[in-house]
């Protein structure tokens, strides 16, 4: 039987060698020991990491992407995770906030670590912090109490965050494709970014068109990609007659295997009912749920 030393499984799973090493450490999956201690793993213990890394534990810490940092810097940011393991959400979210405000990214990786550790998958860590801090930075700009400055530094750290964490997922091949964005005059970037990461994490090979996209941008996107889910993310409407209009007239064009997704506080009760769409999410679990009755 053939057997593979942790870097190898490391370059097959697309994750760094100290994480596998660690798993295998703690006992994730079986493994063998050479005569001079070194740990090798079998292609049955290398499949079952990959579905594990699938599921909602064992997800390399954010801490531990990139080569680049040193160790005493990495020691130090694992401490701050382990130092807030033990506290209520709430609580990581606040510091989270505050932290995103102040511009310090690495301190924004380690309260998501945090939540990793606990068992949390990544989109569900980054829903838990991300999305709070950015509702609380809309009243805090609307008070004055947050610089223009300060808001797109804090949205361009998030963003990294997430583009981090999906750089860490296995690619599932054959995957169910699922493409979308935010409509023209949106200008919000995460929320889209965010049904990227949680649509990856479950196995499908997820594309976030990105923002203030005209509708035929999404018919063009979708002959080009064939895929099996469309998602619109609508935080803001600069006209909603218009919206209406041009989102009609997209859906009329989509081929009939293509289900149409939307979500996202500007998809009110008053307006989803003039427009003609497959399902409404009203979070990113419910979406990725209600994505998963398309995979076929």
């Amino acid at each position: 039987m053939t057997h593979y030393s942790p870097k190898q499984v490391a370059d097959r799973l697309g994750v760094s060698e100290s994480s596998v090493k660690r798993w295998l450490d703690q006992g994730t999956v079986p493994i063998l020991r050479t005569a001079g201690g070194h740990r090798r793993v079998s292609q049955e213990s290398v499949d079952q990491l990959l579905e594990q890394l699938k599921k909602t534990s064992g997800f390399p810490r954010l801490s531990e992407v990139g080569d680049d940092a040193s160790s005493d810097f990495a020691a130090e940011e694992s401490r701050i995770s382990t130092d807030w393991r033990g506290k209520a959400i709430e609580e990581i979210a606040e510091a989270f906030r505050v932290s995103l405000i102040e511009g310090e990214e690495q301190k924004c990786r380690s309260f998501i670590d945090s939540l990793i550790d606990r068992g949390h998958s990544p989109s569900t860590a980054a829903d838990l912090l991300i999305t709070p801090a950015m509702h609380g930075f809309g009243h805090a700009w609307e008070r004055g109490d947050l610089s223009i400055y300060q808001e797109r530094r804090a949205c361009g750290i998030a963003m990294e965050l997430l583009a981090s964490l999906k750089r860490q997922l296995p690619v599932k091949p054959g995957g169910p494709i699922a493409i979308g964005g935010a409509p023209e005059g949106d200008q919000y970037q995460l929320p889209t970014a965010m049904v990227e990461l949680a649509l990856t994490e479950c196995g499908w090979n997820a594309q976030s068109l990105g923002c203030n996209l005209p509708m035929p941008e999404f018919t063009a996107a979708v002959n080009e990609y064939h895929p099996r889910v469309l998602w619109i993310s609508i935080s803001w409407l600069m006209d909603e007659h218009k919206f209406v209009r041009d989102f009609n007239a997209m859906v009329d064009q989509l081929p009939k295997q293509t289900a149409v997704l939307i979500g996202g506080r500007a998809a009110t009760d008053s307006l989803r009912p003039r427009l003609r769409y497959t399902g409404h999410c009203d979070s990113i679990r419910h979406l990725v749920d209600l994505a998963r009755r398309f995979e076929n």
